[in-house]
């Protein structure tokens, strides 16, 4: 049996242990939380986890990874090297670190565990409802196999995608980041609807729909310039909007934005490899 420590269990984390039991609930499943009343919340969220927290016990995060195959580690960026330390005597070389933390390189990581094979992964929000997508890195020496079953695992939760370390940041400029660029985009035309004299209601009932549907066809389809020229007849409603789009400069407007999330990830990295340094 697959025994899974979740350490430091927050929203990303419970998404991603939710997806990986619904495809397979024979996984063990061991998850930590910092207070007692996360913890509450937790067991309820997955009530097939053994769940504790930091504060009912000091020991909970070493006991939770002791012996665990796979030690997912949820808590901030800035919180890791306290936490990765304290669980260093519980840690087996069998053990696999599996970081969802941005702007915590494998290389500092493995100066806090050195003994400890080490995957990061990137996952974004919707992986809470099996529509996620999941950069998937092992450092140098993880075992193929255990990377192999890592990767089965965490396809409960979405799109699995293996990357290179140094591909991270643009991952998450493109999909870490990028979930709430469309949300951006919604919150956008809703406010647009409302101003053309519809209820907010209304217009984000149909904001809603359109998007569901968007994504469904680029799903079928995933060619979205092609999707886009064949609903823009020439002299219509949907080039006018385009146009203005095209116009306003939106593609160096989004390859600004994917770009400043990439930058910012490299930036937290220095900053947490620098928090390591002390």
């Amino acid at each position: 049996m697959t025994t899974i420590a979740s350490i430091g269990t927050g929203n990303m984390g419970t998404a991603l242990i939710k997806g990986i039991l619904d495809a397979d609930p024979s996984i063990e499943v061991r998850a930590t939380t910092h207070s007692a009343a996360s913890a509450q919340r937790l067991a309820a969220a997955l009530p097939a986890a053994t769940v504790t927290s930091v504060e009912d016990d000091p020991d909970a995060n070493r006991a939770a990874a002791e012996s665990a195959d796979f030690v997912f580690l949820g808590v901030k960026p800035w919180m890791m090297a306290e936490t990765v330390r304290d669980l260093a005597p519980a840690l087996t070389g069998q053990s696999v670190l599996v970081s969802m933390a941005a702007g915590v390189s494998a290389a500092d990581l493995a100066r806090l565990a050195p003994n400890s094979p080490i995957v990061r992964i990137m996952p974004n929000t919707p992986s809470a409802i099996g529509h996620g997508v999941i950069a998937l890195s092992p450092a140098p020496g993880v075992d193929p196999t255990a990377a192999a079953t890592l990767r089965r695992l965490l396809s409960g939760a979405g799109l699995v995608v293996p990357l290179d370390e140094a591909e991270i940041p643009a991952m998450t400029g493109i999909s870490g980041s990028g979930v709430a660029y469309f949300f951006l985009l919604a919150e956008a035309m809703i406010t647009a609807g409302v101003k053309l004299g519809l209820t907010e209601e209304t217009a984000a009932k149909m904001v809603v729909a359109t998007a569901d549907g968007a994504g469904r066809l680029l799903a079928d389809n995933p060619d979205p310039a092609a999707l886009r020229k064949a609903v823009s007849s020439k002299g219509g409603t949907t080039l006018a909007a385009l146009n203005t789009f095209i116009d306003g400069g939106i593609f160096d407007l989004a390859e600004a934005a994917v770009t400043a999330a990439a930058d910012r990830s490299l930036e937290m990295e220095k900053e947490n490899s620098a928090a390591i340094d002390g």
